[in-house]
């Protein structure tokens, strides 16, 4: 099984210690069958707090997305909570998961009401919009999607690379410890970074409350697992009708070719 984890960014230098501390955490808890690779994006405006920069830096994912398809990769893994899941599967034949829509989806089977903590108020807005479009904010507490304060940046970012529990973690708590006094039972990380290296430094559970804290980067690729074996296994990957069913190869050729944007198909990725 191959699949491939589509970053919102170029592979941004200062980030190494990030890259090296989410691939050493993920790769332990998939199956020893499963080969994932790590896509950066060959453009990126690496900023995605704003819904018109969300927008543009989604065209992009998908790009990389039909590019992993193409390369025979078996699933696609958007590794943001701001990702264009509709758009993707829409015109891709192979399962595609999203770190939103499937942890979110996990939490249900684990607590009667969620909330998402994430890293910024603009961040906030976009996952809400999602949880809407999903339908699942009668799941939700009532103001279901928070941010930390003050919120993160590429420095904190950096830092907790090396150790979440000196700067992120009490900001994360702060917030999380807020949402189950009203009502939340499973707090997710509204990050596909940040999952990674609480769950790797231990920080599963909000101490003293019993209310798990949700990798959301984990709970999406072992999904994907599950819709990549149920693929094979049973035939079903997504619905063809309506919404998601696919445009005309040439007229989505067509329109991809008008704008002009993107590498000549097959060129290697970053």
């Amino acid at each position: 099984m191959r699949l491939c984890w589509i970053h919102p960014t170029t592979r941004i230098e200062r980030l190494e210690r990030l890259w090296g501390r989410i691939e050493a955490s993920i790769l332990p808890v998939l199956r020893p069958d499963c080969q994932l690779e790590f896509r950066f994006l060959p453009a990126s405006g690496n900023f995605t707090r704003s819904l018109y920069a969300e927008h543009l830096n989604s065209v992009h994912m998908i790009e990389a997305a039909i590019r992993a398809e193409a390369d025979g990769i078996d699933g696609i893994f958007l590794g943001c909570w701001n990702d264009a899941l509709w758009e993707t599967r829409e015109i891709l034949s192979v399962p595609v998961a999203s770190v939103g829509e499937q942890s979110m989806l996990w939490a249900l089977t684990m607590g009667r009401r969620f909330a998402v903590v994430t890293v910024s108020p603009k961040t906030a807005d976009s996952i809400e919009n999602d949880l809407i479009s999903y339908g699942l904010s009668q799941r939700a507490i009532h103001w279901p999607v928070r941010s930390i304060s003050p919120v993160s940046d590429t420095e904190l970012l950096c830092r907790s690379a090396e150790d979440p529990r000196a700067e992120f973690i009490p900001r994360f708590e702060l917030t999380a410890r807020e949402c189950i006094a009203d009502g939340a039972e499973v707090i997710i990380v509204g990050c596909g970074y940040y999952g990674p290296l609480l769950r790797s430094s231990g920080y599963l559970e909000v101490p003293g409350t019993g209310v798990p804290v949700l990798d959301s980067s984990a709970i999406g690729l072992k999904s994907l697992e599950a819709m990549v074996d149920t693929a094979g296994r049973c035939g079903y990957v997504k619905s063809r009708a309506n919404a998601l069913r696919p445009p005309e190869p040439e007229a989505l050729a067509n329109a991809r070719a008008s704008l002009g944007l993107f590498p000549a198909a097959g060129e290697d990725m970053i």
